[in-house]
Formats: structure tokens, C-alpha cells, sequence
């Protein structure tokens, strides 16, 4: 396959092996702006030879595993921009060009309602992103027994119902241990009196200072009475209650920051909303937003995030737990941008691990051997876990079979890289290591609304033929599920395009799917 040595952006990963080049878009010197209706991730093509610094282009996006080869052919992942005014500056061998994404929404704020219909799609997206999250760190609790790593996630991805709590997060630490600090705050802020000077009745007055004093030398009039004119009124000093103090700022931002975060906990477990753990939640959401209220009517601002912790918020007990709450939330919501930024990956992941669990669910296998898996402390890009490949190697001994799960391979079959799927599932015969039947590709596709596209499993069937050297037989695209929609299917020639939640139903049949459909095809080939 001839390649022209441009840099092109690529609107699916698999744009390559498409003769028809849907969906590729040469990127030569000038602004280029992404089509409104790309509703997928997109991937940034550096072919072999180019000679626009091809180097630092890895730091616009992250590298596809397997894609590149030794002659300097790369393909990039790129991540969703925080802001529209971010555009992307990149190298072509004719100068730079600048695109951006306009179609794609902006990260929500975290500390405001929604008021508009675009920002109501983001905070929709926002918390599809944290739903994923949620699922990916089902592994780290699920690590407690490695042995039975996989079982565990398949019971608590296909089995689990509405009367297992949700899961512990860092906003239900805060709604045990702070609500009744939260309370007392609300009751007696910290106040400073402030003195100013004011016109005030004469019956009132009880300090003068060189301001007041000056001030009533020069008003007509021998006594006080007649000094303070018609309305009985002087120039004084008096003393004003100010809540407007950088504990109390800290205050509000947190009760502000731990309202949202408290409001995106019960919507991603909005199945759950009777357990008591949610309860809390919900009663600790009431309070952040009642105590943010009043600290707003007494003229109390927003701290900015960055401030230096004064006395009263290094030495005050309640303070000072309300403090480390605010940078416990702040590092929590930087955690955020970064997830906002790799939805791409972070789904990716998660498809590999529905993968697995599918598998897992196939009724007679037996998991022979599994790659050892980690669960990260940062996440790198929207990666969450660390393994080897094969990931998991699966026995099906009615059959004779043997199935092997790859992620993001290094060094795939060179007739397969260009495909750019991330995840491989290889099958082959018991006792015979040279007699791999078939290769399936799985192309994990994150998509801003969700749902099928329409064509999609057509064009797909269109590829596979290419891939007939390296006995691909079949393709697998796994989509979101739309908000509030229940998972979507579509089988035909081959190819498999399927949508899938994060919980209930529409997590549950997305797995249902994968592993029939897996099964229909190594049936079909062990025959």
C-alpha cells in the first residue's frame, strides 16, 4: 500500500486498511478545523520518512501500541482538549498548521450547575468518564485475591444488583468525618469587626476618631444637637461584622467543590440511592449546598486553589480539617482533567477488561494462564493497569481450544498493524503452537454521544479481507452506550458493533454480546 509522506489526522484507528479514505485528513500548513460530525476520538499519522519533526509529535498524543515500525511510521492517539481555545499546533513538511476540535465539549466546571444544553452533553460525557473510572478500579479492590482477579470482576459486572452498596470514594470518607464540622462552621463562622466610619444616631455614637472629629468641626451649629442637623446624626466610628476571611473562603470553595463531587457520586449510582451509603452522601450534598448558600449572603468569596494557609487554617482544628478536605478534592479534580483528557484510553482499558470478563463467562472455560496485573497509583494517559501479554490464555476443552487475549501489543504480526485495533484475540488448537486458527480485532471506539453509526459494521466487514494473509476473521467495534440507553447490537458478516454502559443491564448485555459472539466464531472455526 503506497503512502504519501504527510501527516494526516485520522478519524478511526483503522483508516489505513480503508480504500476509500473516509477518514483521513491531510494536514498541510494553514488551520484546519475538525468536522462538526466526528463524534469519535481522533489519531494524529506520522508515515515513515516524514521529515517534520516527527519526534516531538509524540507529545501531542501517545503512541499506539504496535502501530509504529523501524522505519519511523507512528500513530498517535490524541487527547480531548480542556478548552476549545487550546488548539493543537503541528509540524507538517510545509511549515505548521493549527487544528481544533469544536464539535467536542469543554470539561464542565466543577463547581457550577449546568445551564446550558451544550454544558448539560459535557457534565453527561464528565460523568460517563468517571463511571469508567469507577469500573477500572473495580480491579484494584478486586487484586485483594489475584488468583480469583477475573471472577471477581465478571460477578461484579454481570451479577451485582441494586442491593450491593456502591462503591467507597473519596466524597464518602468526607461525609463520615466532616458533616458535623461542616454544621458547626455554619453555625458560628469565624468573624473579624472591622471599624468604619458611618453616619449614626446621636444616642448611638461611641467613638471618635480624627475622621469623625474633623468632620464635626466643620458642621454648623454651638452643641452637639445642632451639629447633627435635622436627622440627628453624626460621623462615627462603629464596628462591622466581616466574614469575608481566608478561612471562610476555604470554606465556601470546598463545601462548593464537595457539593459537585458529592452530586457526580449519586448520579453514577442513581440504582443505588436507597443504600445507606448513598443516603449519607446525599444528606452531606444538602449540607455542602446550604452552607455554601449562607457563606455567599454574608460576602464571602471563593478561595483560589494555591492559596497559603493562614494561622487560623494551620491551628484551628475544624479549619484545618475543612483545609486538608479542599486539597484532598483540588488533587482529586486535577485527577479529573486528566481523565477528561484520555476518555480514549481510559475506554480502551475498560473494553480489554469486558473482554476478559466475557471470556470468563464462556460456560466449560477455564482460565490457564493469566498475565500478571497491577493497578496503578497515577494513572499514565488514561492508563490505569500494568500487565504482559497475552493477557489471558483460555482453555475451552470441549472444543479443544485455546484463546488468547493481547493488549496493546509491541510486536504484532506486521500484517496486522495496520489495522490499529489495541486489542487481539488469537485462537488456536490444544498441543499445537503453529495451528493459530484465526485472529479477531477489537477496536475499543470512544464516541462523545454514544450509540452505533450507522454503516459502521459494513464498512468494517470491508476490511477484514485485507487482514485474509494473517487469518483475521473477525472484527469487533465496541462503542458507549448513549445516556440512559440500554446496549446496542448488530451482527453481520463477520463484524460485531456493540455498545456498552458501565453498570446494570447495559454492561451486562454488552458482555453477553461479546461473549456470544466470540464463541459463535471459534465454534464455527473449531468445527
Amino acid at each position: 500500500m503506497t503512502e504519501k509522506r504527510e501527516i494526516e489526522l485520522w478519524l478511526r484507528p483503522w483508516a489505513l486498511v480503508d480504500l476509500k479514505r473516509r477518514h483521513r485528513r491531510l494536514l498541510a500548513s494553514g488551520s484546519t478545523a475538525i468536522v462538526d460530525q466526528n463524534r469519535a476520538g481522533l489519531w494524529l499519522y506520522v508515515p515513515a520518512g516524514t521529515t517534520a519533526g516527527a519526534a516531538s509529535l509524540t507529545k501531542l498524543g501517545e503512541p499506539v501500541s504496535g502501530f509504529s515500525t523501524d522505519d519511523g511510521r507512528t500513530l498517535l492517539v490524541l487527547p480531548l482538549p480542556l478548552r476549545h481555545s487550546t488548539g493543537s499546533t503541528v509540524p507538517t513538511t510545509t511549515g505548521t498548521t493549527k487544528f481544533s476540535w469544536h464539535s467536542a465539549p469543554e470539561r464542565p466546571s466543577r463547581t457550577h450547575d449546568p445551564q446550558t444544553a451544550e454544558e448539560e452533553a459535557a457534565r453527561r460525557l464528565m460523568l460517563r468518564a468517571e463511571a469508567v473510572w469507577d469500573r477500572l478500579r473495580d480491579v484494584e479492590t478486586a487484586l485483594a485475591d489475584p488468583a480469583n482477579l477475573w471472577e471477581e470482576l465478571r460477578k461484579r459486572w454481570t451479577e451485582e444488583g441494586n442491593d450491593v452498596p456502591p462503591r467507597m470514594d473519596l466524597i464518602v470518607h468526607h461525609a463520615a468525618a466532616l458533616s458535623r464540622t461542616l454544621d458547626e462552621l455554619d453555625r458560628t463562622p469565624r468573624r473579624i469587626l472591622r471599624r468604619t466610619n458611618q453616619q449614626v444616631p446621636i444616642s448611638r455614637v461611641q467613638e471618635l476618631d480624627r475622621r469623625a472629629m474633623t468632620w464635626l468641626v466643620r458642621q454648623p451649629g454651638e452643641t452637639l444637637a445642632e451639629r447633627a442637623g435635622d436627622r440627628q446624626r453624626l460621623l462615627a466610628v462603629t464596628r462591622e461584622e466581616n466574614f469575608d476571611t481566608l478561612e471562610n473562603r476555604v470554606l465556601r470553595a470546598y463545601a462548593e467543590l464537595a457539593r459537585y463531587a458529592a452530586r457526580s457520586y449519586l448520579d453514577r449510582n442513581r440504582t443505588k440511592a436507597l443504600s445507606n451509603r448513598a443516603r449519607k452522601v446525599k444528606d452531606f450534598e444538602r449540607r455542602c449546598k446550604r452552607l455554601a448558600r449562607d457563606l455567599a449572603d454574608r460576602g464571602v468569596r471563593l478561595a483560589e486553589a494555591g492559596v497559603t494557609p493562614n494561622f487560623v487554617l494551620q491551628q484551628n482544628p475544624r479549619y484545618h480539617a475543612i483545609w486538608e478536605g479542599w486539597q484532598e478534592l483540588l488533587k482529586h479534580d486535577r485527577i479529573f482533567d486528566e481523565l477528561w483528557q484520555w476518555q480514549a484510553r481510559s475506554w480502551e482499558e475498560f473494553c480489554t477488561l469486558a473482554v476478559m470478563v466475557a471470556l470468563v463467562s464462556v460456560p466449560g472455560a477455564r482460565l490457564i494462564a493469566s498475565a500478571p496485573l497491577s493497578f496503578l497509583d497515577e494513572q499514565r494517559r488514561g492508563t490505569w493497569t500494568d500487565h504482559d501479554n497475552p493477557l489471558g490464555v483460555f482453555h475451552l476443552p470441549s472444543s479443544g481450544i485455546v484463546v488468547e487475549v493481547r493488549y496493546r501489543m509491541a510486536n504484532p504480526d506486521m500484517r496486522l498493524r495496520d489495522f490499529g485495533a489495541p486489542i487481539w484475540v488469537r485462537i488456536g488448537r490444544v498441543g499445537d503452537a503453529q495451528a493459530f486458527l484465526t485472529n479477531f480485532a477489537i477496536w475499543p471506539v470512544w464516541d462523545i454521544e454514544g450509540g452505533l453509526v450507522e454503516g459502521e459494521i459494513a464498512e468494517v466487514s470491508d476490511l477484514l479481507p485485507f487482514g485474509r494473509k494473517a487469518q483475521l476473521a473477525a472484527g469487533i467495534v465496541l462503542r458507549p452506550a448513549a445516556a440512559g440507553k440500554e446496549a446496542e447490537i448488530m451482527e453481520r458478516n463477520g463484524v460485531l458493533t456493540a455498545t456498552m454502559g458501565t453498570d446494570g443491564s447495559a454492561l451486562s448485555e454488552g458482555v453477553a454480546a461479546v461473549r456470544n459472539f466470540l464463541t459463535s466464531v471459534i465454534q464455527a472455526k473449531a468445527g
